[in-house]
């Protein structure tokens, strides 16, 4: 099956061009950043990447330099709201192989990108792309640290469904308790939290177990909070709303480096 990456730092924008492309029967990944880009374009291979012309205030074809070193010869095709002849001239010399505008409707979407990948003749199932299989982690053990329930819930139903033992904490405090008594794998830990925020929080837990592998989660695009995070020993970052296949991607490139 024919797969896409779709990168865009607006949500909306993001699910609309996977649910026309997952109804034109294409597998497709959804990423908000740069560097989730290209650390899923390590991993994965795509057959086409749909990218948009400015990523949280980092031009795309600065991004599609970076891709093109990693992978010389897939399609990059440049969303942008308005198709101009200069953002044309400057796809084209980025080495783009087109250009096309977010609001191009679907039918007309999906026949454009066909110029660039094969059409599967059903269309895809998006659960099965949140969830793509991997062996099951059985010995490994995540602690996922969220104030929101709901969040929680979700992230312990896809792990579980991946062979790990969970735990769950509600704020920092209730983490640290967790950590002190279990052997953890990875910590998922949200950084805006009541009670114990989660830098507070992640210093405590580096304290404890200097070798921890802690992800920061968050909401919005912080740089600063996430700059302080890494400095302070955290090993990645990921964005809410969670693209599962990115987040799986993250976890077992950190348990398998420590093999």
């Amino acid at each position: 099956m024919s797969k896409i990456l779709v990168v865009d730092d607006e949500v909306g924008i993001r699910e609309r061009l996977r649910e026309v492309l997952v109804g034109g029967g294409y597998k497709v990944t959804t990423v908000p950043s740069a560097d989730q880009a290209l650390a899923t374009i390590q991993e994965q291979a795509y057959d086409l990447i749909l990218l948009d012309d400015n990523v949280s205030g980092e031009s795309g074809f600065t991004i599609l330099s970076k891709i093109r070193e990693l992978k010389k010869g897939v399609p990059v095709v440049i969303c942008t709201g308005t198709v101009t002849p200069e953002i044309e001239n400057q796809a084209s010399k980025a080495g783009a192989s087109a250009v096309l505008c977010k609001d191009i409707p679907g039918a007309d979407l999906v026949k454009e990108v066909s110029k660039f990948v094969k059409v599967e003749a059903k269309p895809a199932v998006i659960s099965e792309d949140v969830s793509a299989s991997a062996a099951p982690q059985l010995a490994k053990t995540i602690l996922i640290v969220d104030d929101e329930e709901e969040i929680r819930n979700v992230l312990i139903a896809f792990f579980k469904k991946k062979g790990y033992k969970t735990h769950q904490a509600e704020n920092g405090e209730k983490a640290l308790e967790v950590a002190r008594v279990e052997d953890l794998s990875i910590v998922l830990l949200d950084i805006d939290m009541p009670v114990m925020d989660g830098l507070t929080t992640l210093g405590k837990l580096l304290e404890m177990k200097p070798d921890l592998c802690v992800v920061m989660v968050t909401g919005r695009q912080d740089d600063d909070k996430v700059k302080k995070a890494l400095e302070l020993g955290a090993y990645n970052y990921v964005l809410k709303p969670f693209e599962f296949l990115y987040l799986e991607l993250v976890i077992k490139s950190k348990l398998e480096s420590v093999k």
